[in-house]
């Protein structure tokens, strides 16, 4: 048998000799790469920038991928594959000059066909896309999308290899800020004829942003790294990008401060005092334009009454929601539109002027209108993601609808598959949010309208709502365009297909060593605008 004996300890001088090298072999491992790990909050379901349907795909897909447009350092929209575009007089035609000599991460040009491609495929039923109405306003779009026309039929047109036209059926102000966002990407078409729904694979992949896919491990992590085909790689400074999914948000928060996260995706409120105190500089809570809500299935049974959706949302106290439950600067929302989204005013709701307990009142009347009470309970299920905060607004609503004679069980999952059920109708009551893809009020509104059939959760079908989205689209003045929407949404809210809860803010955990991070109203921070400085690479 072998007797152990212990390790004799090295002089002083030597563990410091030790150590010291150590400390400059990982500072300098930390140099040579620069690798940038971010807790984005929830896995993706696609990376298919035509399909992605949440904030946290959008993240990933736009530090693979740019569209005409693409937003800058804060948000703002900036030069995307083109650099530069300018519209006619009235508002209907739009050329876009590309970049000379763009590449794809393959090597292959970049092309003015390869937006056309683009645009065509958004629209094309068979892609599926999630937001293809936002686009609209492009000429015949609406016939391509709903297969009337063929795609080669939309006003989307290479003048020649570097200049691309749109032509619109009506003005649209913002669309180098719709353009700028992720499904509006422009896709490698050499790649998806080749490999078809594969194309988005690791290894098969092909992008054109700052970076490119290296892995996709579901429930795991998505790796990303420099693209050197980049039209501006040179003013890149990651080396890499590393997503991953924290849907448990405390566990999040224990990982940032352990140097497993360099930046992390939303927090739990609960812990934001404790934050503010122990990391104020690196808690970054800002101005966000969204609005979460929840959705009442109109297609289920009880749902279906009018009286029923109201008197639940009657019943909703959004300033404890807002105050005592999130507590961190959320503000109470009974519209679908912030109220500081660019010129419009919201429809004046009496709801918000109303007792608490005129409010419960009107609600239990309206219940018992519809035929329910303390004698014949209303039973509904309440879907969620399993985020801390969701689950606790969550409780909160279920304990405010109790005295109404409303029993709420509370159905938690995996985000990415309460979307997919939202989207196909699987639920009863949803817990939802829309950040705006643009600052504008039509951009919250049209997922409410019929034809919306991936954002519209609550299977909304009005006509007359439709036709006043319509005449707003077709309206050239802002103000009375303004007027038009807010008459559209007053129809929506009387008819309550959704509860508006709250407003948002952005909620971000950001190093010290992070650099070029900038809050924005649209909580869009690009990786290729953002630096690390003092760590090492996530290599676990």
């Amino acid at each position: 048998m072998l007797k152990s004996v212990p390790k004799k300890r090295p002089p002083n001088t030597v563990r410091f000799a030790s150590a010291f090298i150590a400390f400059f072999a990982w500072a300098f491992a930390a140099q040579a790469e620069a690798v940038l790990v971010r807790g984005n909050h929830q896995d993706p379901a696609s990376l298919d920038p035509h399909r992605i349907s949440t904030v946290y795909e959008s993240s990933i897909v736009l530090d693979l991928f740019e569209g005409l447009t693409a937003p800058d350092a804060v948000g703002a929209p900036g030069a995307g594959v083109a650099q530069s575009w300018s519209v006619s007089g009235d508002g209907l035609t739009w050329t876009f000059t590309l970049w000379p000599d763009l590449k794809w991460s393959d090597g292959a040009p970049l092309l003015s066909d390869d937006v056309v491609f683009s645009f065509r495929r958004l629209l094309t039923p068979a892609t599926a896309s999630q937001y293809p109405y936002l686009f609209y306003a492009v000429k015949n779009a609406v016939a391509v999308n709903r297969g009337e026309v063929a795609p080669d039929m939309l006003g989307v047109s290479a003048l020649d290899a570097n200049t691309v036209v749109v032509q619109l059926e009506s003005p649209v102000p913002f669309l180098p800020e719709l353009l700028s966002n992720a499904f509006a990407a422009i896709v490698p078409s050499h790649t998806i004829k080749a490999h078809g729904d594969g194309w988005v694979s690791p290894g098969v992949m092909v992008s054109n942003g700052a970076f490119s896919l290296e892995e996709f491990k579901p429930q795991d992590r998505v790796d990303l790294t420099r693209n050197p085909h980049f039209r501006d790689a040179q003013s890149v400074a990651l080396d890499g990008v590393v997503y991953l999914p924290t849907e448990d948000q405390s566990a999040a928060v224990a990982r940032f401060r352990a140097g497993g996260l360099d930046t992390s995706l939303e927090f739990p409120t609960s812990r934001t005092p404790w934050l503010l105190e122990n990391l104020p500089d690196e808690t970054r809570i800002a101005e966000y334009l969204i609005t979460f809500y929840l959705s009442f299935n109109t297609q289920h049974p009880a749902l279906s009454d009018s009286r029923v959706r109201r008197a639940l949302s009657l019943a909703i106290d959004r300033e404890t929601i807002a105050s005592r439950v999130l507590r961190s600067g959320e503000r109470p929302a009974y519209t679908l539109v912030p109220p500081s989204v660019s010129g419009y005013t919201p429809p004046q709701v009496l709801d918000s002027r109303k007792p608490k307990a005129d409010r419960i009142a009107e609600a239990k009347s309206l219940l018992a209108d519809a035929g329910y009470g303390p004698e014949k309970r209303l039973s509904l299920t309440y879907s969620l993601s399993s985020a801390e905060d969701r689950r606790r607004v969550a409780a909160a609503i279920s304990a405010m609808w109790r005295p109404l004679g409303v029993d709420v069980s509370l159905n938690n999952t995996e985000g990415k598959v309460l979307f997919a059920r939202l989207r196909t109708g699987d639920f009863q009551i949803g817990y939802a949010g829309w950040a705006a893809d643009v600052n504008d009020a039509g951009n919250f509104l049209a997922i409410l309208d019929s034809r919306a059939k991936n954002s519209n959760y609550a299977r909304f079908n009005n006509m007359t709502y439709d036709a006043l989205l319509d005449q707003a689209g077709a309206t050239v003045n802002p103000e009375a365009r303004a007027v038009v929407l807010a008459e559209a949404e007053a129809l929506m809210l009387s008819e309550s297909p959704i509860a508006p809860l709250f407003y948002g803010v952005s909620k971000n955990l950001v190093g010290l060593h992070v650099s070029g991070w900038v809050d924005n109203p649209r909580d869009v921070h690009l990786s290729r605008y953002v630096n690390v400085m003092g760590r090492a690479a996530l290599n676990d």
